[in-house]
């Protein structure tokens, strides 16, 4: 009896080591990409297509767009073939593209694109980035390398792209490819707003305004004795919301 007792005590404490080992470490105010512990902020879908890397079919495609203050990452989701496809870029690859689209406007506008040119892979730069993706939810992981190439969709049409190729997961699955074709307008309207770094700061605060509001006459918010200021413009907010 003792003996089984001895037994079942080991059994459950390395049960207990394998759970807590398997565990991610939740980031805390240490970590330098902490914003703070809030919730996931939607930040609404932008209207895009996918195209095919040898093809001039654009497929429309919703991309969403999520903001994770826990870790300061802004990721975005679409389908294809019936999975879930998320990419996740930290702020060294939010500059990253941002830096891309904006040469890529600056060639676009200057005439500058070619079809020749276009066969290059990577020409205004990569980050490396991770993926998860699954049919129901997000089942396998990689990090692949994003793209930033360009594609002319028509002879006056040349596509920002943003393209991963395959990449073997340590579970053994390949990621799917993916080619996001974003137009110049759809770069200023869309992916630009939701990757400025401003407005995401805007976010987190007022977040830290909303959550420590006191009473109804508390318009900003107080934490230790510090006034937040909420001074969200309510253009800036709706162009945020609405883009």
């Amino acid at each position: 009896m003792k003996k089984r007792y001895v037994y079942r005590s080991i059994v459950l404490f390395f049960t207990f080591v394998l759970v807590l080992g398997s565990c991610k470490t939740i980031p805390g105010k240490e970590d330098p990409n902490f914003l703070g512990d809030y919730p996931l902020q939607s930040l609404g879908a932008a209207h895009l297509n996918i195209v095919k890397r040898f093809s001039n079919t654009l497929l429309p495609r919703d991309v969403s767009f999520v903001f994770e203050p826990r870790l300061n990452s802004l990721k975005f989701h679409h389908k294809m073939m019936g999975d879930n496809i998320w990419i996740y870029l930290s702020k060294e690859n939010r500059a990253e593209m941002r830096n891309a689209i904006h040469a890529y406007l600056e060639a676009f506008e200057n005439g500058t694109l070619t079809p020749e040119g276009a066969k290059k892979k990577g020409s205004f730069g990569t980050s490396d980035v991770w993926m998860t993706w699954g049919i129901f939810g997000t089942a396998h992981e990689a990090t692949p390398t994003l793209r930033y190439d360009y594609q002319f969709i028509t002879p006056e049409r040349p596509y920002f792209i943003l393209a991963t190729a395959t990449k073997k997961a340590k579970t053994g699955e390949n990621s799917p490819a993916i080619r996001i074709a974003v137009s110049p307008s759809q770069c200023k309207e869309s992916l630009l707003l939701v990757l400025d770094e401003e407005n995401l700061m805007l976010i987190i605060k007022e977040l830290e305004a909303d959550y420590n509001k006191f009473d109804d006459d508390d318009a900003s918010g107080q934490k230790d004795g510090d006034t937040v200021q909420k001074d969200v413009s309510v253009e800036e907010k709706k162009s945020f919301e609405e883009f």
